[in-house]
């Protein structure tokens, strides 16, 4: 299985638990000044799913247009750049049976607030 296929079948599992009621969601609530916001978590995380799809169609277009077939096959820096971003939606999937350790993001060198930051 590639990674776009695993990306597209967590995001209708994910879909389909939240349509299904799996879980149990309320309103959330603006951290900024407490008041509720308007839309559910629910609502949030089924557009999330469908920001989801947007990303993983997007890599299709791309690679269908550049001739490419295994996202591993990507060299440009624009498709490298997407194929990334796939790598980072299923880095939240690490511990379902079919991730691929090989998926695995590079950490980064430098995090947030490190001082050798320029």
């Amino acid at each position: 299985m590639d990674i776009v296929q695993f990306l597209e079948d967590r995001t209708s599992e994910q879909e389909s638990a939240l349509r299904a009621g799996a879980f149990t969601l309320g309103s959330s609530t603006n951290p900024a000044d407490g008041s509720e916001e308007n839309a559910t978590v629910q609502e949030r995380m089924l557009e999330e799913c469908a920001q989801q799809r947007a990303l993983i169609a997007s890599w299709k277009e791309s690679a269908a247009a550049e001739g490419i077939t295994d996202p591993d096959e990507a060299t440009d820096t624009i498709a490298i750049a997407r194929r990334t971003m796939l790598v980072l939606l299923a880095g939240a999937h690490r511990d379902h049976p079919d991730y691929n350790p090989d998926w695995d993001p590079e950490p980064p060198t430098i995090g947030p607030g490190d001082p050798s930051r320029g």
